[in-house]
């Protein structure tokens, strides 16, 4: 008899900051059943996105590569077909693949064999399962606030009612072990908690704006181009009278901070935070549910998020940058009885979400650019990720305890700064002749990253035939693997927060 193979719970929110739940230092923060879920496994306390934006980081998730491979590296552009997804190695293993909810990874891989999709963004694609769920109930599928639909109803609860559907079908005709995919949309915007959620915050403290006036100005080129900020001075006067919450939130104008907006700023606020809650709570059902049938134990649950949200951090209020608010985010892994409970680790991206789900699968795709995680906690090993490393658009950035360097390639521009002393990162230490050898450390190892992250899945296969030389270099590209520039990377940074 083999081992049985556990089953893998991936639970996703969208654009969800690692300050909204109190387990990663945010006291005033509603996450009962997430902090309880962390208390049962293991917290990353410095987990970052692949990609700081939807799209790229969630194609990077199902391929396991980084996005200057899968070729998706920002909204609006396709990911290649041509690329193995994990789905297809889980299949192989014998599990059933099930899919609920938000993809926005480009075409949907045949090897999820139960598929309920959300078409389009939270206030459009009425034509979907969720679209028609709510025409039963006599409410159309909308965004607004106040919220009309009730929160039993709403959005997030009826994916999580689905995914237990499923994953009873799944249980009760006895079709192996599952892996299930429960892909939130909120908290992601339009803000529109139902009911109770949206004034739950009503008198609780938030985080304070971290902003210092004029700072907006001198981002990055790179960074101003892709949040729209170019124009900041003619934007800040059209926003500055704040006449409406249409106004306030409108694109490019709207998303700039200005302090006679700042009480409609924390109304918009609290409801993020109040629409973050209401995911914990459904998140809480979704683990009540495992604990009731007897499958807690021989589940693997992963719970993080694709990005946070400026929220007027840094003076606008997007993705696309590599500020705390947006490039770190919550993840939390839990398997009683096989992964440590209580502890805590530093850092995990993305793309080790892949090589994870793999590894419990008892499978692995070569071509993956992350590190298994599963099983050096089975083994209570040390985690094999030192840093958070991660790009957008034309740019890539590197976290380390104490550093964090941002490279804007088509600009030659960086940014630098000390994550230990400077945690509102508001001193750029990058020209600063003191930092000079950090930099230049940091510098070098993750650009020599950037230049070794091949896709070494076509290098194999396309390699053979030719000369001498293409016969000797043959079998060192054949040995080649997806982690090659992640354990490089590891090495070339080695002591640099000693």
């Amino acid at each position: 008899m083999g081992k049985k193979k556990p089953n893998i719970l991936l639970i996703t929110t969208d654009t969800q900051r690692w300050d909204t739940l109190k387990c990663m230092g945010n006291e005033h923060a509603i996450s009962p059943n997430l902090d309880k879920l962390a208390s049962e496994g293991v917290l990353f306390t410095n987990a970052h996105t692949s990609s700081p934006v939807c799209s790229p980081t969630r194609c990077s998730l199902l391929t396991g590569l980084h996005t200057p491979i899968h070729g998706c590296i920002e909204n609006g552009i396709n990911r290649r077909t041509d690329v193995e997804v994990f789905p297809d190695y889980l299949k192989k293993q014998g599990y059933t693949n099930i899919m609920v909810g938000k993809t926005h990874f480009g075409p949907v891989p045949d090897s999820f064999d139960i598929q309920f999709l959300l078409h389009g963004e939270k206030s459009s694609g009425s034509d979907d399962f969720y679209g028609r769920h709510l025409k039963k109930h006599g409410f159309e599928r909308a965004s607004s606030h106040p919220n009309p639909i009730p929160e039993e109803l709403f959005m997030d609860a009826f994916l999580v009612d689905t995914t237990i559907e499923q994953i009873d079908k799944v249980q009760a005709e006895k079709k192996g072990p599952f892996f299930a995919f429960c892909s939130m949309p909120s908290p992601h915007g339009p803000i529109d908690p139902p009911g109770k959620w949206a004034n739950i915050y009503e008198d609780i403290p938030l985080p304070e704006i971290n902003y210092v006036e004029g700072e907006i100005e001198n981002h990055p080129l790179h960074l101003r181009r892709l949040i729209g900020t170019l124009n900041i001075k003619e934007k800040t006067k059209k926003n500055d009278n704040c006449q409406s919450k249409t106004e306030m939130f409108r694109e490019a104008v709207g998303n700039i901070y200005s302090d006679s907006c700042k009480e409609k700023i924390d109304e918009h606020r609290r409801r993020y935070y109040g629409l973050a809650a209401y995911c914990d709570a459904q998140i809480g059902r979704l683990m009540e549910y495992l604990d009731k049938k007897g499958l807690r134990e021989n589940t693997l649950v992963i719970f993080t998020s694709d990005h946070g949200q400026q929220y007027f951090d840094h003076g606008f209020n997007d993705k696309h940058n590599y500020y705390d608010s947006t490039w770190r985010i919550p993840f939390i892994m839990s398997m009683p009885g096989t992964i440590p409970e209580g502890e805590k680790r530093n850092f995990a991206i993305w793309n080790d979400i892949t090589a994870t789900i793999l590894a419990a699968g008892d499978t692995e795709m070569n071509s993956c650019q992350g590190f298994d995680l599963f099983t050096p906690l089975k083994n209570n090993d040390k985690s094999p990720r030192k840093y958070a490393v991660g790009t957008l658009y034309k740019s890539a950035a590197i976290a380390t305890k104490k550093w964090k360097l941002e490279y804007y390639i088509e600009e030659a521009e960086g940014r630098l700064f000390d994550r230990l002393n400077d945690p509102l990162e508001q001193k750029d230490l990058y020209n600063n002749e003191e930092y000079k050898e950090v930099q230049n450390k940091l510098l070098q190892g993750l650009l020599t990253w950037r230049a070794n992250i091949y896709d070494v899945e076509k290098l194999i296969k396309n390699t053979g035939g030719g000369g001498p030389v293409a016969k000797r270099i043959a079998r060192h590209t054949k040995q080649m693997t997806g982690r090659d520039a992640e354990e490089q990377l590891n090495s070339l940074i080695e002591g640099i927060d000693d």
